[in-house]
């Protein structure tokens, strides 16, 4: 499933085009870093303080590039094909986002944005399961939540698309106001765990870019989005006062129930590790039923979902420890999405995180390290370290002088093998990165034979 820009929506934003260019050319999207550019997608080099993507054009071609923007100030290089299609404009970035605008106009889906810290990423997940019964689902794939991703996100829309769900950073307020804008929600969701109300007064400012008929969703349990909204409020939450309220929660070994009073009176079932992020089950299904779900969808939607959809592999194990295990490619997002679930998965005393050999994506990047360890803190008990690369995430939690954290580091994994064992049998939850899965895999499968 990819976008539809056509001929004609490119002329609408350009001066002047060079190269083979019909009326019936069309392109998948748009990509503004060649590291992630798709072929059939047009190359946007963006032009920064201390950047400039039009250096990078050759290798946009080669990883598949259909055609570029160019800021027609800048100089062509001569190894471009003659007929490789070239959109001459003033800005490219401005260019794009007009484009965005007026596609996103075209479609006309359901808007929807989420915003807040790390569990953002968990209630966007849950969203799409539940209305992808009913609904055409586009949704941004990458964690950054900037205007960068929204354009990115909108202009790889499919034409039959009928919601677009995308996650917003609150980082930054003037980021977040700025992809609000640019997304113009029909409908948000600001998903914060209450000991991270620090958001809400980010988190808030995604109402400025909201239709004015739009509803927004927040968590009722925290004082700290009490005041006056433009936006028709729905409140979620524990608290009896919430329209979406948690209730008669109870956990076995594999899963927790719940209700939320007012639908249908049943219960919806999720496995006992989600059980610290009923909040935002909440939410998604108060939006759920805003948007025409059927409970009975909504209930078979969560009881299917796994850590696996949530970018976690999971393996249990001897003494009921569970091991996740993340995705290679790091990003800052990344890092808070990932020590996020590490700290509130499910109740464990142990939270363990280790780290293998530095990052594989950026093995040389000593500060992606050092901002990696600045998130590391409470609840999370023990941190271990193993290679050169990795002793940079101990060094930075050494001069954080946390005396809470466990922190352990070796030089090699013969070294590390009997914590590892320790570990393992201590009914932990235990989030790895690294690139040596298997020698864990292999460790956990000799104690299960036990």
């Amino acid at each position: 499933m990819n976008g539809h820009i056509d001929s004609q929506l490119i002329k609408s934003v350009c001066n002047q085009i060079d190269g083979a260019f019909t009326i019936t050319f069309s392109a998948k999207g748009v990509c503004l870093d060649t590291n992630r550019l798709k072929p059939g997608e047009i190359f946007v080099p963006i032009k920064g303080q201390h950047y400039d993507g039009h250096h990078f054009i050759e290798t946009a071609i080669e990883n598949g590039a259909i055609a570029t923007f160019w800021q027609k100030e800048e100089t062509l290089p001569k190894t471009v094909p003659k007929d490789f299609p070239v959109f001459y404009v003033d800005d490219s970035l401005d260019a794009v986002i007009q484009m965005a605008d007026q596609y996103l106009f075209e479609i006309d889906p359901v808007t929807i944005a989420i915003t807040g810290d790390y569990s953002r990423f968990v209630t966007k997940t849950l969203l799409e399961k539940v209305l992808a019964s009913s609904y055409n689902i586009h949704e941004s794939k990458r964690h950054s939540g900037d205007r960068t991703e929204i354009i990115e996100t909108i202009l790889s829309m499919p034409p039959e698309t009928d919601a677009l769900i995308c996650d917003l950073s609150s980082n930054s307020k003037d980021s977040l106001i700025s992809s609000s804008k640019l997304l113009q929600p029909s409908f948000a969701i600001i998903s914060e765990s209450d000991d991270f109300s620090k958001y809400g007064a980010i988190s808030s400012a995604i109402e400025q870019g909201m239709k004015r008929s739009g509803t927004i969703f927040i968590n009722g349990d925290l004082s700290i989005y009490d005041g006056d909204w433009k936006a028709d409020v729905m409140k979620y939450g524990i608290n009896e006062e919430n329209l979406f309220q948690v209730h008669k929660i109870e956990k076995s070994d594999e899963i927790v129930t719940f209700q939320i009073p007012g639908v249908l009176f049943m219960d919806f079932e999720l496995p006992v590790l989600f059980s610290n992020h009923l909040k935002s089950v909440a939410a998604v299904i108060g939006m759920a039923i805003h948007l025409g779900i059927d409970a009975e969808k909504i209930y078979s939607a969560l009881k299917k979902t796994s850590l696996e959809e949530l970018s976690l592999d999971q393996i249990g194990m001897a003494n009921e420890s569970v091991v996740l295990f993340d995705h290679d490619y790091v990003e800052e997002s990344d890092v808070e999405y990932s020590l996020g679930m590490l700290k509130h998965l499910h109740d464990f005393k142990r939270r363990v995180l280790i780290v293998d050999e530095g990052f594989q994506a950026n093995p040389l990047d000593k500060t992606l390290h050092e901002t990696f360890a600045i998130h590391i803190n409470a609840p999370i008990t023990d941190v271990i370290t193993i290679g050169e690369k990795a002793f940079w995430v101990t060094e930075a939690l050494n001069r954080s002088a946390d005396d809470k954290l466990n922190s352990k580091h070796f030089k090699n994994h013969a070294q590390a093998m009997e914590i590892f064992k320790e570990l393992l049998q201590s009914s932990s939850l235990i989030l790895y990165r690294g690139a040596n899965r298997k020698l864990l895999e292999q460790m956990i499968h000799e104690l299960n034979r036990r």
